[in-house]
């Protein structure tokens, strides 16, 4: 890697950036974000790049931040670059920003509340980290603040440093600790220790550097599944098998509710899912109201959210916890680049993996119920998720649909350029829709009537609007999904 490159070879780097993204990232023919990439990419190519790395560094995060996609970055720990970062380990809480390990040189700082970094408060200097962290959100920037708001060199480049290399925390018990910079290799050593992360709480049973598993909640016949990534595990069953184990537990009458846990993680193969999501949708003992729940968080991304946003559409699930790391058409997979003169390498993605119309422009998936984690909740080792699990109560009363409507409603309609079907299955009238090739949205929702002129499903912000006339014929006018009003022909 060479930064004491001239003007012309910086040029050269920043327009080959900008070919590859136009031609790889589909998040940049957005309008808003191509934009707004065009615009910081026009000031750089009338700028005087110079040899300063950090500034370079930061130029082209500023730059790939306006796509709205965390894959999108300069990875800041390869070589020629790997910035040092605090040995600390904090988590952003509904109650601020706690230390929850740290190396053994600063042991004593665990459990403290970090309310300044460098005399700037934390708001502050997340605020102007925010063109550094690459995000869908506000949601996952606070996540990955975690990591960049303790790196010394970044803090000092945005004016809130006093060296490269350490930093100064204030605490509120009033303390404050002078804390060096380490490496990556020592930041990963540490843990958080969040509720059941690789841990079955319930028992202490260790579950590190597996992608799946799962075991029953005590004294019910509730089976909590984990899943951080949809690939095979190195050793045990594969994940084809996991979900054979998952079938069994359920046609054997072992379980009558799933809580599905995808707080942590979000890689692998989405085309892994389509059997499990099916199975789910399938039984008639889990897919009911109140026996089926989803554990987010805003670390929530990847597969995992694909996972949730596919189960939320099909079946009737109960979303706990916080809003995901991602919105719900989703840019992944990963390609490396090497910018031909300078030698950095920048993370660009390439395939747009959509879970709803091509119209929403979500950048997070809400909880049906949301759960604020704090500090306290963290010191007392509680799960709030599986609290409000414990204490779900099924409320909601649906009318169904009057028989004089069914035998009207059922067909076949366009929306979108899609063929969208109203089935009757035992009297019960479900909007449903196929997925197509390389892709994962698909409907499989109930219809209920809501009121005059308006049928509702199972999805929160999805319904369907309607106009009867004087003989009492039914005219389906638009698909009402979540601020979008679609058009049905």
């Amino acid at each position: 890697m060479n930064f004491q490159i001239d003007e012309q070879s910086w040029q050269e780097d920043f327009q080959f950036l900008k070919k590859k993204v136009e031609k790889t990232v589909p998040s940049y023919h957005f309008s808003e974000n191509k934009k707004a990439f065009d615009e910081i990419y026009e000031v750089i190519s009338t700028s005087q790049i110079g040899n300063n790395k950090l500034e370079i560094v930061y130029g082209i995060q500023k730059l790939l931040n306006t796509l709205n996609d965390e894959g999108c970055n300069v990875p800041l720990f390869q070589n020629g670059i790997a910035l040092e970062v605090l040995p600390i380990k904090p988590y952003w809480f509904n109650d601020g920003l706690f230390i929850l390990d740290a190396s053994e040189n600063y042991k004593d700082v665990i459990g403290q509340q970090i309310i300044k970094i460098n005399d700037a408060t934390v708001d502050e200097v997340f605020n102007e980290l925010k063109p550094l962290l690459n995000a869908d959100n506000e949601y996952y920037k606070k996540y990955l603040f975690q990591v960049y708001g303790l790196m010394p060199s970044v803090l000092n480049l945005v004016g809130f440093g006093r060296s490269n290399s350490e930093v100064t925390l204030q605490f509120a018990s009033g303390n404050t600790k002078q804390i060096k910079g380490s490496t990556i290799n020592d930041y990963l050593q540490l843990s958080r220790g969040l509720p059941n992360d690789e841990v079955f709480s319930f028992t202490n049973k260790d579950y590190k550097g597996k992608n799946y598993w799962s075991e029953m909640l005590p004294n019910t016949k509730t089976l909590f599944v984990q899943m951080q990534r949809i690939a095979n595990n190195e050793e045990g069953i594969s994940f084809s098998n996991f979900v054979n184990h998952i079938e069994s537990f359920i046609k054997s009458n072992k379980t009558d509710k799933i809580v599905l846990d995808l707080r942590y993680g979000g890689g692998g193969n989405g085309f892994k899912l389509k059997r499990f999501t099916d199975l789910l949708r399938d039984s008639n003992t889990i897919n009911k109201k109140g026996n089926l729940f989803i554990l987010t968080s805003k670390a929530t991304r990847g597969t995992l959210l694909e996972l949730a946003s596919i189960l939320k559409l099909n079946t009737k699930a109960i979303l706990i916890g916080e809003p995901t790391a991602e919105g719900v058409n989703t840019v992944g997979d990963i390609k490396y680049i090497t910018l031909p003169n300078s030698g950095i390498t920048v993370s660009l993605t390439h395939t747009l993996w959509d879970t709803s119309w091509q119209k929403d422009r979500s950048t997070f998936l809400s909880p049906d119920v949301s759960v604020e984690y704090n500090y306290s909740d963290k010191a007392k080792e509680q799960d709030p998720w599986l609290d409000v699990v414990y204490n779900y109560e099924v409320k909601e009363l649906y009318q169904s649909i009057p028989s004089d409507f069914k035998n009207q409603l059922i067909g076949t309609y366009n929306i979108e350029g899609r063929k969208v079907s109203i089935e009757n299955t035992n009297g019960r009238l479900f909007l449903t829709m196929n997925r197509k090739m390389k892709s994962f949205f698909e409907i499989y929702t109930e219809l209920y009537y809501q009121s005059e002129g308006i049928f509702s499903t199972d999805i929160d912000g999805v319904a369907l609007a309607y106009t009867k006339n004087s003989s009492n014929k039914i005219k389906l006018e638009s698909l009402k999904w979540k601020g979008l009003n679609l058009n049905i022909d």
